[in-house]
């Protein structure tokens, strides 16, 4: 250890009667809440993301192949190619739609999900998010059924077993003109992702269903769902994929979107909001900072002999402002440690135990969320010690100035 540190830690003491202890305890203090804040609140936000996005993914694809034209007329070609394509774990056709789905007692419009119940099950978490019946009533031999999302069921009043009559808005040419295309079907499940969106507007019958009601070929599909090895890297497989289907084109016919693209607006909300808020909690480890600043002043006053009689036994300038600067930044340690030590326990609490609930009528998961990974531990942890190393700089320059002779003259 140096001569700095130990007189560094030998000023940190607490002494009987002494001011200063307590001033550097206080910012020891403020340190560990503003690190222990931080902590909680962004693992709260990232928990959030996390959820949010694991919600997504399960009622949807991690990537979506599309045609410019509308419809993908050979879709298990191109399902073979997207399979040919490295990191790609499985794939799934699907016809996507707008209708109005009707009952006994009432109407309301839905995006119709035509989906191959085999293939589907390895794309999404349909399966998952089933509350009542099943989704193999959606199989090639059963006829005319459909599973809707639990707040669409409650808005027909409807349950399984239940009739419905689908309303396709494209009609068909009769002698009376252009009359809307019309089928009734029986609900053989219901589902609840709790996600509002989704559970108030979707709706699944399987894929030749929807091919037989929209007047499609049975190699015509709207889309194609892909899951992958990874979807982290969602954004740079989509465009893997769109290049693989479309290099054999003239032009390009074919493109892809990632679930990020999809909902980039929600996602990019949440990241900034992440990051207001960190920039927001951070002006409390900043406040703590400014009770360092105070801290050694304080220190420098009360120390003016012991700087004049080191400096008088050959202690450059350069050595005190070290002292000074190894005692505040030791004092940003300690908080900084014992604020992450903290917001881990809480969180970890959280995690665990789900101290906190929250209504799932309002929120999509039913517990607070909690997420905490190192990179985060790491920046804040970073950030705290650097705000209260540039805390020291000032009154350990000025101490670094006291002249020997001032310093004893009254002594």
């Amino acid at each position: 250890m140096s001569f700095h540190t130990k007189i560094a830690l030998h000023y940190l003491r607490p002494k009987s009667n002494s001011f200063i202890s307590l001033l550097s305890f206080i910012s020891i203090i403020g340190i560990m809440i503003g690190v222990m804040a931080l902590i909680v609140v962004i693992s709260v936000m990232s928990g959030f993301d996390h959820a949010l996005e694991k919600k997504v993914i399960g009622i949807e694809s991690q990537i979506i192949v599309l045609n410019y034209s509308g419809f993908l007329n050979n879709y298990k070609k191109s399902v073979k190619r997207i399979y040919s394509v490295k990191g790609v774990k499985s794939a799934s056709p699907f016809i996507y739609t707008d209708v109005m789905i009707s009952s006994a007692s009432t109407s309301t419009g839905s995006v119709l999900r035509g989906i191959d119940v085999k293939t589907e099950e390895k794309v999404t978490d349909l399966k998952k998010y089933l509350i009542h019946g099943n989704l193999s009533g959606l199989n090639y031999k059963n006829k005319n059924k459909i599973v809707l999302g639990k707040v669409l069921a409650q808005n027909l009043g409807v349950s399984v077993g239940g009739k419905v009559t689908i309303i396709s808005p494209e009609g068909q040419v009769t002698p009376f003109g252009v009359m809307p295309k019309t089928e009734k079907f029986t609900v053989c499940g219901i589902i609840d992702s709790g996600m509002y969106n989704y559970d108030s507007t979707f709706s699944f019958i399987s894929i030749k269903n929807a091919q037989t009601f929209l007047g499609l070929s049975h190699k015509t599909a709207t889309g194609i769902e892909v899951k992958l090895d990874n979807p982290s890297f969602a954004n740079k497989f989509a465009k893997k994929i769109a290049s693989k289907l479309n290099n054999i084109k003239t032009s390009p016919s074919y493109y892809a979107l990632s679930w990020e693209e999809l909902n980039k607006n929600l996602f990019s909300a949440i990241r900034l909001e992440k990051l207001t808020m960190f920039v927001i909690l951070s002006l409390i480890v900043l406040v703590a900072a400014f009770n360092i600043i105070s801290t050694l002043i304080m220190v420098v006053m009360e120390k003016r002999k012991d700087i004049a009689i080191l400096k008088s036994i050959g202690a450059s300038s350069k050595d005190i402002m070290v002292i000074f600067i190894a005692q505040g930044v030791t004092i940003g340690f300690i908080g900084t440690i014992l604020g992450l030590a903290s917001g881990f326990l809480i969180g970890y609490l959280e995690k665990t135990y789900h101290i906190i609930s929250l209504p799932p009528s309002v929120y999509y998961i039913t517990a607070l969320p909690i997420r905490m990974t190192p990179e985060e531990f790491i920046v804040i942890g970073s950030s705290s010690i650097f705000l209260s190393f540039a805390a020291t700089l000032y009154p350990s320059f000025k101490a670094s100035k006291i002249d020997p002779a001032e310093g004893v003259r009254y002594e």
